[in-house]
């Protein structure tokens, strides 16, 4: 199991870092004085490769943990861990490269499908831990096999 998380790990992070990396180039292409709201208007053919981004990042994050579970849970177990922490590092790499956010309190777009949210960066980074937590828990009682659930 520990070398599924190991694995897994790295992949989130190394896919946080590619996505934080697109996202300071669009920031300084969008907000060359810092991100901040009110939010630039961008064009419809730029909003849909946003929208299109997103969409592959979930798509290669189930399809990891489609490959990295073993049962139906594994893999479900997988993909939330990969989410959760995909979504801290990709808060970790943006703090890296352009000292932003400058606290958990700080506004941002959080996801743009199936329309923009926006709220504090603590909520994605709270929910995150949460699928974290969960993803192992269900990784450890799967682990265990089937009957330690129920005995």
């Amino acid at each position: 199991m520990w070398l599924g998380v190991l694995n897994a790990t790295a992949y989130a992070v190394a896919m946080a870092y590619l996505e934080s990396a697109i996202v300071v180039y669009l920031r300084r292409l969008y907000y060359p004085k810092g991100f901040d709201f009110p939010l630039v208007i961008i064009d419809i053919p730029t909003l849909l490769i946003e929208v299109g981004r997103e969409t592959a990042t979930i798509v290669m994050l189930a399809t990891v943990g489609m490959a990295a579970g073993r049962t139906r849970v594994g893999k479900c177990a997988y993909f939330l861990y990969l989410f959760g922490v995909w979504d801290i590092f990709y808060y970790v790499w943006l703090k890296v490269f352009l000292d932003w956010p400058a606290s958990l309190f700080t506004w941002d777009v959080l996801f743009l499908i199936p329309v923009p949210w926006v709220g504090p960066v603590l909520a994605p980074v709270t929910v995150a831990l949460t699928m974290i937590g969960m993803a192992l828990v269900l990784l450890y009682l799967e682990q265990r096999g089937p009957g330690f659930v129920f005995d």
